[in-house]
């Protein structure tokens, strides 16, 4: 009956709280920095208390827990807990468990997830039971009481949250006949319910809100869309929004190979495939905001070692200097771009040679342009491949903040694929960090 009464209240909590933030679950923004948060649920305890000291038994029950947070990292919590087991010893009494304790909660909140730990003090009453004491026995007994631990909350909401795990080590010392000492593990997960507050200012101050943003955009992009069987295909997707805001999930899908990596960057492995167009599948969503998802799709295609060759000696896109481009002329007047060692920022003589370029493309409005971002050979090949999208994007930016129209640049990034040298001294290394100027024609 009691269970029932306890499983009644957290729906009809869970009820009210899902009505009550319905109306921010899709904002996409950190949850509120709460004034206080309430939580209930199951409680789980693996006992070695009274009779013995054998860790031999399991108590299952339910707390109630209360927290004001004293600032967004640091709260002051305190809970009451109870449980109850039945026939724990051969003598076939019952355990009635009950603790009330509080103390400091340290906590980590990051959008979606938030661990914490915490040391909790207070008391603890045995009841239903059998109690030896040095002269008699009681059926109840009251005893001092620790708990140390840690665990983890999920955010479902800007007011609810799932607490997935709140684990401990439980000490108490009610009298067993032994040594008066139960060493135990005390498990909890449930609702927990915030109050108060308001949302944090730092990314505020940075963006517009969320629920004025638009919907979220995908676009991918891939290193080599023609390659021999075995070949891996590098593929690249830019989102329309900032990823260090609005934290984004990615799942990939293909019609032919396999994916390998995550992220924003994946690889498909091209082994044993038959010459023949394949694609791939981007969808990306806002982790706070599923349903503000977005997808985008590219093709390589498989051929025959000898083919691909030859069509890699023709392809003019992202040729080195010196080795072709459409437009020699604008070739020679466009300057590319070098970045620091594992850095996307534009350097001081990067911003200057976009200045320059930006006032040749705004006096030829005609001329498209291609950047292809490149980096050097340390790190995997997913990871610079990102890495010179990155690139490609932060110079097309600029050049978009100087007055060339968008829609006359593309990017592409080529990560460590093809560099540009291949001696290990730093001045090579700095060679292949680069974002490359490569004109389209008119």
């Amino acid at each position: 009956m009691k269970r029932a009464i306890t499983l009644n209240f957290a729906l009809a909590l869970l009820g009210m709280s899902v009505a009550s933030g319905q109306q921010t679950v899709t904002d996409g923004l950190p949850p509120t920095n709460s004034r206080f948060d309430l939580a209930m649920g199951y409680n789980l305890v693996r006992a070695n208390a009274p009779p013995g000291d054998c860790g031999c038994f399991t108590m299952n029950g339910g707390f109630a827990a209360v927290q004001a947070n004293l600032s967004p990292w640091l709260g002051i919590a305190g809970e009451f807990s109870g449980g109850h087991a039945s026939n724990i010893s051969s003598l076939g009494q019952d355990l009635t468990l009950s603790t009330f304790m509080g103390g400091p909660r340290i906590s980590w909140s990051h959008y979606r997830y938030v661990p914490f730990g915490e040391f909790l003090v207070g008391g603890a009453h045995g009841g239903n039971s059998y109690f030896p004491t040095s002269i008699s026995s009681a059926t109840s007994a009251n005893t001092f009481a620790y708990a140390t631990g840690g665990g983890l909350d999920i955010n479902m909401n800007e007011r609810l949250a799932l607490r997935a795990v709140d684990a401990r080590f439980l000490h108490t010392s009610l009298p067993n006949g032994v040594n008066g000492t139960q060493r135990q593990l005390q498990i909890e997960a449930g609702l927990v319910i915030r109050f108060g507050g308001s949302r944090p200012a730092p990314h505020m101050d940075k963006t517009a809100n969320v629920k004025r943003q638009k919907r979220i955009t995908l676009q991918c992009s891939t290193t080599n869309q023609l390659v021999a069987a075995g070949q891996p295909v590098h593929v690249a997707a830019e989102a329309s929004v900032d990823p260090d805001l609005y934290p984004l999930s990615y799942d990939w899908t293909t019609s032919g190979g396999h994916v390998k990596g995550f992220g924003s960057a994946i690889t498909v492995d091209t082994a044993a495939l038959r010459p023949g167009t394949y694609e791939v599948d981007g969808h990306a969503f806002l982790n706070a905001d599923p349903s503000n998802a977005s997808s985008c799709k590219v093709t390589f295609q498989v051929t025959r070692a000898s083919e691909a060759q030859d069509a890699m000696m023709m392809t003019k896109l992202a040729a080195p200097p010196g080795e072709g481009g459409s437009d020699r002329g604008a070739r020679d007047h466009l300057q590319d771009v070098f970045f620091n060692y594992d850095q996307s920022d534009l350097r001081p003589d990067a911003a200057d040679a976009v200045v320059d370029d930006a006032a040749y493309l705004v006096a030829h409005p005609d001329l498209k342009l291609t950047i292809a971002g490149y980096a050097d050979e340390r790190g995997s090949a997913e990871y610079n491949v990102a890495l010179g999208m990155q690139r490609a994007v932060a110079t097309r930016d600029a050049l978009v903040a100087g007055g060339v129209a968008s829609d006359r640049i593309q990017v592409i990034s080529y990560g460590k694929e093809r560099p540009f040298c291949s001696d290990e001294t730093e001045g090579c290394l700095q060679m292949n960090r680069r974002a490359q100027m490569v004109p389209a024609g008119k």
